[in-house]
């Protein structure tokens, strides 16, 4: 089970990204910045969200097909963390990797 408590924080997702991997599943999470258009809005707004990504080892990040790569965003904040982290085990679980 993958657990981060004391190992990441929102200060540091604001300039790095953290990198993981668990039983054969690769992870990431990270800041982005995603074009959120809301239905009669302009001009179009962003929103930060934290993206977390999974894929299958061996491969690094940038090596691995996009078709082999899953992702979600979450809130850019404490408790996007750990649902980004209950998100990961389920996907490890399901073996969505």
């Amino acid at each position: 089970m993958i657990d981060l408590h004391g190992d990441i924080s929102i200060p540091f997702l604001k300039k790095s990204r953290f990198t993981g991997s668990y039983r054969g599943m690769r992870y990431q999470l990270q800041k982005q910045e995603k074009v959120v258009q809301e239905a009669g809005e302009e001009p179009e707004k962003t929103e930060t969200v934290l993206r977390a990504v999974v894929w299958p080892e061996p491969l690094a990040y940038d090596r691995t097909p996009e078709e082999k790569k899953h992702s979600r965003d979450f809130p850019f904040e404490t408790e996007g963390i750990w649902q980004a982290v209950a998100w990961l085990n389920e996907e490890h679980e399901a073996g969505h990797f």
